[in-house]
């Protein structure tokens, strides 16, 4: 699934990815039949262990899609070990210099696994990562430079502020920067389902969603509507 992911986007197709958050194989398979491309698995803020890694990995092949997993760190024994449960790519996070991504590219290929099938998707969330984006999109290892907002927030002093005009727009010069280098932009659209297409237009190809993002919204709009009609029978 990794290589037809890879070979998608090298010719400028999109992926959709799911954040299951509370991750079981049952869940991850229903996300496969509604026709997701691939799934994130979060070991870096949430408590998912090895044998649920490697247990999500395979419902996500069962049902026909890639698994993404973002570890808590670059260090490279980790990263082997998550490789060496099935899954498909690596979302690394807080990559902030082009020597970091160079060491996480070399450490994917001593994995004793097919290396040149696995997606690295590098993770861009800090003013530094801005800064140095030029050099690293020169890195052909890297299938996805993934913007996160949340803490790109926090290293520019907007802690908790993803939504700033000042974030947004540094998202959106990253976004161009990326395009224009021919490389493949991806991002998490949290619960702004709304902006998809927005950020489609800009050239993001590969596009996060939280399953919260599904339920959140229409739970709400359902327990008002309860509520409203409790109101009116009571009046």
């Amino acid at each position: 699934m990794s290589h037809d992911l890879k070979n998608r986007l090298k010719g400028g197709g999109t992926v959709a990815v799911c954040n299951t958050d509370f991750p079981t194989p049952r869940l991850v398979e229903f996300v496969g039949g509604l026709g997701f491309d691939a799934i994130f698995i979060d070991c870096e803020h949430a408590g998912t262990d090895f044998q649920a890694v490697e247990d999500l990995a395979r419902a996500a092949r069962a049902s026909g899609m890639a698994s993404i997993v973002r570890p808590w760190s670059h260090e490279i024994g980790l990263i082997n070990r998550y490789l060496s449960c099935g899954i498909d790519g690596i979302q690394a996070p807080h990559v902030d210099t082009p020597a970091e991504l160079a060491a996480i590219a070399r450490g994917i290929t001593q994995w004793e696994g097919d290396h040149g099938k696995t997606l690295l998707v590098a993770m861009i969330e800090s003013k530094a990562a801005l800064v140095n984006l030029p050099k690293m999109l020169m890195s052909e290892a890297v299938d996805v430079f993934y913007i996160g907002a949340l803490d790109l927030a926090q290293s520019m002093g907007l802690k908790g502020q993803p939504d700033h005009p000042k974030v947004r727009q540094a998202v959106e010069d990253a976004i161009c920067t990326i395009e224009r280098a021919g490389r493949v932009a991806g991002m998490n659209v949290q619960g702004d389902l709304h902006m998809v297409e927005h950020y489609r237009r800009r050239g993001v190809r590969w596009v996060n969603v939280h399953v919260k993002a599904f339920v959140a919204g229409p739970a709400r709009a359902f327990l008002d509507g309860v509520r409203e009609t409790l109101v009116a029978e009571r009046a």
